[in-house]
C-alpha cells in the first residue's frame, strides 16, 4: 500500500470511528483505530483545517491516569445530509449531521400523481433552509441498479392493483433539477441496513424488510461494514418470483396476512442465507413487525430456533429502522469518499 492510499484509508477510519463512537479524545481515537499517535495527530489536524472536526472541551478522565486531552467531534455545522423515504402515500424526510445524529424530521402525505413534485419540493425547501447540506439520499421500494437506474419505479395500489406512480425517470429528473448537489438513490432494504449498522454497531448481517400495506419483502446485505449490492445492484432479491410470496401479497392486501403466515415462507431463505453467508446476525424489520405484542414477538422468535446465527426482530414504534435515516447515512458515505479523495490530493 502506497502512502497516499494509506492516508486515505486512515482518514476514512478516523471519520468512521467518530461517526460510530461519538466524540473522542485523540488518545482514545488512537486506541480505537489502532494507529500511531503521530498519525492520528497529523490526520486530525488535516480534518481541523477542513473544519470537519471541532474541539468540544476536555475529556472526562475519571478513572484514568494522565492529563485530559481535547475531545474531538465531527462538525455538523460543516456538513448536513437529507434522507427521503418514498412510501406509497407519504414521504419521510430526515435531516442529519455528519455524525449521524438527527437534526430534523418531516412527514408529508401526498396523492400518487404528486409524488415526484413532492420529492422535489421537500428537497428545495431543505436546501434553502439548510445551506450546509452536502448530499441527499432518496430511498424507494424498488431495485436500484449500481449505475443509479431504477429497474421498476412502478407502485400499485393495495386495493385495486392500478398503477399509483412510476419513478423510473426520477434519477435523470433529479440530476437536471439539482445539478450541484450529489444525490443517490437506493432501495429501502439497503438503506435500513445502513441505519442498523450505525445504531447497532454491527458490520456483518442480513436484513429483511417486510412491509404490510402494500405488502413487500426486501433484503439488504451488509458485509464488513459495506452494503453489498452485487454485480448489477440486485443482491438479496430472493422473493421477486416466489409464488408462495405472491400469494402472501394477496393475503396481506386482503387483510388476512400476518407474521404467522409470512415467517414460515421466508424461513427457508433465512436458513439458506445463514449457512451461505455466515453473518453475525439476521435482522427482520418493517411495518409488519411494528405493532407486535410481547406474546406475538416471543412466538415470532420461536420460528427461528434452528437458525445458527442470532436473529433480531426489530419491531416496535421507537425501534423501527426508518430507511430515510439510512439513505442519509449512505449520502454521508458518498460524501466521505469525495472528501477523502480531495484531502489526499493536498
Amino acid at each position: 500500500m502506497n502512502k497516499k492510499t494509506e492516508r486515505k484509508e486512515n482518514l476514512r477510519l478516523i471519520i468512521d470511528t467518530l461517526r460510530l463512537s461519538g466524540p473522542l479524545a485523540q488518545a482514545r481515537l488512537k486506541e480505537s483505530c489502532s494507529l500511531q499517535a503521530s498519525t492520528v495527530s497529523y490526520l486530525v489536524n488535516d480534518l481541523r483545517m477542513c473544519n470537519l472536526v471541532v474541539d468540544i472541551g476536555k475529556e472526562d478522565t475519571q478513572g484514568r491516569v494522565g492529563k485530559p486531552g481535547n475531545t474531538i467531534s465531527l462538525n455538523n455545522e460543516k456538513a448536513q445530509f437529507l434522507g427521503v423515504y418514498v412510501e406509497d402515500d407519504c414521504l419521510h424526510a430526515y435531516l442529519i449531521g455528519i455524525d449521524g445524529k438527527t437534526l430534523g424530521y418531516e412527514y408529508v402525505e401526498y396523492t400518487p400523481s404528486d409524488v415526484e413534485k413532492m420529492i422535489f419540493a421537500i428537497i428545495e425547501t431543505n436546501l434553502k433552509a439548510h445551506p450546509s447540506i452536502q448530499g441527499i439520499g432518496i430511498t424507494i421500494k424498488a431495485i436500484v441498479y449500481n449505475d443509479g437506474r431504477i429497474k421498476s419505479g412502478i407502485r400499485r395500489g393495495s386495493q385495486d392493483g392500478k398503477v399509483s406512480w412510476d419513478l423510473v425517470n426520477l434519477p435523470d429528473n433529479l440530476k437536471e433539477a439539482f445539478p450541484d448537489v450529489p444525490i443517490i438513490i437506493e432501495n429501502d432494504a439497503n438503506s435500513a441496513a445502513a441505519l442498523y449498522r450505525y445504531t447497532r454497531k454491527c458490520d456483518n448481517f442480513v436484513l429483511y424488510i417486510l412491509n404490510d400495506i402494500p405488502f413487500g419483502i426486501g433484503c439488504g446485505l451488509m458485509v464488513n461494514g459495506k452494503v453489498y449490492r452485487g454485480f448489477k445492484g440486485a443482491a438479496g432479491e430472493f422473493f421477486v418470483k416466489n409464488l408462495k410470496v405472491q400469494q402472501i401479497y394477496a393475503d396481506v392486501d386482503a387483510k388476512v396476512g400476518t407474521a404467522d403466515k409470512i415467517i414460515p415462507v421466508i424461513l427457508p431463505h433465512v436458513l439458506q442465507t445463514a449457512y451461505l453467508l455466515d453473518p453475525e446476525r439476521i435482522v427482520l424489520t418493517g411495518s409488519l413487525f411494528r405493532n407486535l405484542s410481547e406474546q406475538e414477538l416471543v412466538k415470532a422468535y420461536a420460528y427461528f430456533g434452528d437458525v445458527p446465527v442470532m436473529v433480531d426482530i426489530d419491531g416496535g414504534e421507537e425501534q423501527q429502522l426508518n430507511p430515510a435515516r439510512g439513505a442519509a447515512l449512505l449520502a454521508i458515505d458518498n460524501y466521505i469518499e469525495r472528501f477523502v479523495e480531495e484531502v489526499a490530493k493536498r
